[in-house]
């Protein structure tokens, strides 16, 4: 009997995220990232690099404090991430998680750090410059995603499609007219291939990246959300924007769009 409770406990314990004060005392934190996503987060051969590898290695130097320590990196994609979160296999994500009600049941959040919103695909040369171009026009998304359901509440016919790879080859096999995504990933096509443009970036209401940490970690999420408003006041977000998002999209992702700098002027 003896064994079974102290085995429960252990389990039990094993299912809380460490402290703020326990990282600290052990000098590591452990940070789930996706690692796929450039300029956002990339993984490759043992190296980290990406907007949001930066943000987390200087929010890390203010989460120990001045003190010396480790990061340790996990890779976490898709509902890996809020469940490694909940399970205590990291201390806290930081893999492109856009914040949801749902997700918000399960992990808290930190303050925003980047901001999305619809964007639009079309090709070179079909003259689609604004939104009342696609009056009466067929639009291509993916299911379940903002972009879908933003433009299936207009009244737009959509066409669906299972990715955003999809999207992109069905727009230049000549379906539909054009493919709506989360802006990034519309602007990353057109800077890839001149055959199509996304003249279109800022459709809805933003949705929000942030930082996820396990359920009542109260000391850990107040660290990072006052690091996140030291490093927006010192200018970082802008520094590391121009590092990474600004040379991989060419220019054409404008500061305004993503960064959240008038929001941290609050604090």
């Amino acid at each position: 009997m003896k064994k079974i409770i102290f085995s429960l406990l252990f389990f039990c314990a094993s299912l809380f995220s460490n402290s703020l004060a326990q990282i600290k005392e052990k000098g590591l934190i452990r940070i789930g990232i996706d690692g796929s996503v450039p300029p956002l987060n990339v993984a490759e051969d043992g190296k980290y690099d990406g907007f949001e590898i930066l943000l987390i290695e200087e929010l890390a130097k203010e989460i120990f404090g001045g003190k010396e320590g480790k990061i340790e990196y996990f890779i976490t994609r898709g509902n890996d991430r809020i469940n490694a979160v909940r399970d205590n296999k990291v201390d806290l994500d930081i893999a492109v998680i856009t914040v949801t009600k749902e997700r918000e049941k399960i992990v808290d959040f930190s303050n925003p750090y980047f901001s999305v919103n619809v964007g639009v695909l079309s090709r070179a040369g079909d003259n689609i410059k604004t939104v009342n171009d696609l009056q009466d026009k067929e639009i291509l998304a993916e299911s379940g995603t903002v972009a879908y359901e933003y433009f299936a509440k207009q009244g737009h016919t959509i066409r669906p499609c299972s990715n955003s790879s999809d999207c992109y080859r069905k727009l230049k096999a000549g379906e539909g007219s054009a493919y709506a995504d989360d802006n990034l990933v519309v602007l990353a096509y057109a800077v890839v291939d001149r055959k199509v443009e996304a003249n279109i970036i800022n459709l809805g209401t933003s949705d929000f990246l942030a930082i996820a940490v396990q359920k009542g970690n109260d000391e850990l999420l107040d660290a990072i959300n006052s690091g996140l408003v030291n490093l927006s006041k010192s200018g970082f977000f802008k520094k590391i924007f121009n590092e990474t998002i600004d040379p991989y999209y060419k220019g054409t992702a404008e500061k305004k769009y993503f960064l959240l700098d008038d929001l941290y002027r609050m604090f």
